[in-house]
């Protein structure tokens, strides 16, 4: 879902035509904050922003395999 569809979704106006707000349920409220990663605290974008710095410089070794992930996440 991106920005676009969900002002489509239920956009109101006011009486001059202007869009003045979006009313979404609040389920796809959630899913766009958490798809678009609103919802990170600046030390976790900072992480993202390492570990992307990371494989651009091709540092694979900074990085842990996903069965790995899964084995130490007990998942």
């Amino acid at each position: 879902m991106n920005a676009e569809s969900i002002l489509k979704e239920s956009v109101r106006y006011d009486r001059g035509g202007t869009p003045i707000e979006v009313v979404i349920p609040y389920e796809k409220f959630i899913h766009f904050i958490e798809s678009n990663g609103l919802d990170l605290t600046y030390s976790e974008k900072g992480a993202l922003h390492e570990a992307r710095a990371e494989f651009k410089a091709g540092n694979f070794d900074a990085f842990v395999s996903s069965e790995e992930a899964k084995r130490e996440l007990g998942v």
